[in-house]
């Protein structure tokens, strides 16, 4: 009897050990963002095939900069149908913009995926929002993400990441994907014309080139950018 009290409450200690291990939202966040972080700057050529309704724009390639933690700069004749932060995904962003929860794991492709939903921090006079994200087990990478920035408002990513030069995890390609579905009766449709605002769309971004860690400086991002 005195054997199994102390095989039963060594058990407790165990399960216990085990739960405190278990992975959180926020400590798949930060080894996430951990990857990310080994990246003080690069640079990369970005190829663009932009597809949206009643729109033909041409392919467009973008000479990209970035450092931490947040300075980013292109070089490019046209990006006004690139969102800035399509192609400046920092991961350190979302601990700071979301209140994040673990919905659990999904497999994809013979990977193990954590799905978490992101939650807009409060702020006075913003509605709060929702987001979904999906991670590589073993990466430590997103790769795919689902977000709702307005009402009727869908975009949804998929990215492909790499290793650069060994050691460095950085997105090879990103495809995205638009769709709005707005009340025709609404306030939005009757001020932006359907014939001038796209409902759905793709973008196509490739990375090439990439140079990491090369020691980009501040005052390099301050020079007005090429056109």
């Amino acid at each position: 009897m005195k054997l199994l009290n102390i095989l039963f409450f060594g058990f407790l200690i165990f399960t216990s050990s085990l739960r405190s291990q278990q992975l959180t939202a926020e400590k798949i966040l930060l080894n996430v963002k951990a990857n990310f972080d080994a990246v003080k700057d690069y640079s990369a050529m970005l190829t663009a095939k932009v597809d949206m309704e009643r729109l033909r724009v041409p392919e467009m390639k973008v000479k990209i900069y970035f450092k931490q933690p947040n300075k980013f700069k292109t070089e490019s004749k046209n990006t006004s149908f690139l969102p800035k932060n399509m192609f400046d995904l920092n991961p350190g962003d979302l601990l700071k913009k979301f209140d994040p929860s673990l919905m659990g794991t999904e497999e994809a492709d013979g990977k193990t995926l954590y799905k978490l939903r992101l939650v807009t921090k409060p702020q006075k006079g913003k509605q709060v929002r929702e987001s979904f994200v999906w991670v590589d087990a073993k990466m430590w990478t997103i790769t795919r993400l689902e977000a709702f920035p307005t009402e009727g408002r869908k975009i949804e990513l998929d990215v492909e990441s790499a290793v650069i030069d060994g050691k460095y995890i950085l997105p090879s390609m990103i495809s995205a994907r638009f769709d709005f579905d707005q009340n025709a009766d609404s306030l939005s449709e009757k001020i932006y014309s359907p014939n001038r605002m796209p409902k759905k769309g793709s973008v196509i971004l490739k990375y090439s080139d990439y140079e990491v860690n090369k020691g980009l400086t501040d005052e390099f991002f301050d020079q007005k950018e090429k056109k």
